[in-house]
């Protein structure tokens, strides 16, 4: 009964999805003004895989708002490696207009594998995160769209050197790390939605020390944050799966 359940809900999610194809004003980027989190390059290749070359702007922290932030459908940022004292900045400064512009209808990612500003910090939109090193990541459903993309199904269990700097408190958990804590997470805000993470996505695909189904996972997480079906539709779903965990 609660594979069943599970697996519906994940059909029903993917049914909602468009192509994977966006134009530059629909989705952007956010990361550090110097460069890439540890020089590494994940991100980029695989908002090129979901939206294709030249079909997505990227952005900085500190020249994001300025830019036409609030312009976007759908942001990714990270603020991953020594990114996070941007980050920490940009969030501090942007959380009420930040959760105003989910709330109006926003499709937001907001992931951070910090190394420096590790404080337990407020997130916005409900989420609280935490610093905690974890090697080891564990799909909570396996039906879930993010484990279930156009890349392919990616199994349940996710290897990184290391996966995640950071967990979260808030949301429906997503993955779990070796204690149980949430490494990811996602949740229903006003008319829009959001997903939190503490994972260092820039190797995600990158590099032999995270296993391959990492590849996978990253451009399946991007999709799906971006054709995430309407709230409504959503917070049915994802109660649904609450239910019947709890049963």
């Amino acid at each position: 009964m609660v594979k069943r359940v599970s697996v519906w809900a994940g059909v029903a999610l993917m049914a909602a999805f468009g192509p994977a194809v966006a134009s530059a004003q629909d989705a952007t980027y956010v990361g550090w003004s110097a460069g890439e989190p540890w020089g590494v390059y994940g991100n980029i290749h695989a908002m090129d895989d979901v939206f294709g070359p030249g079909n997505w702007d990227r952005l900085d922290f500190p020249t994001a708002v300025g830019n036409g932030l609030w312009n976007y459908n759908f942001i990714f940022m990270d603020g991953s490696g020594l990114a996070d004292a941007e980050f920490v900045e940009f969030v501090d400064a942007n959380r009420a207009a930040m959760e105003a512009w989910v709330a109006g209808g926003g499709h937001l990612i907001m992931n951070a594998a910090r190394v420096e500003y590790v404080d337990d910090f407020n997130l916005g939109c409900g989420f609280m995160m935490k610093h905690s090193e974890d090697e080891r990541g564990y799909a909570v459903d396996d039906t879930h769209p993010i484990y279930n993309g156009p890349w392919g199904y990616t199994g349940t269990l996710f290897v990184g050197d290391l996966l995640a700097h950071d967990y979260l408190w808030g949301g429906i958990g997503l993955m779990t790390g070796d204690w149980g804590q949430v490494l990811l997470a996602e949740s229903p805000y006003g008319a829009g939605h959001v997903i939190a993470g503490g994972l260092t996505l820039p190797f995600f695909g990158e590099y032999a020390g995270w296993s391959n189904n990492c590849d996978e996972f990253h451009r399946n997480l991007l999709y799906y944050g971006y054709y995430v079906p309407e709230p409504g539709t959503l917070t049915l779903l994802l109660g649904a799966l609450v239910l019947v965990r709890r049963r």
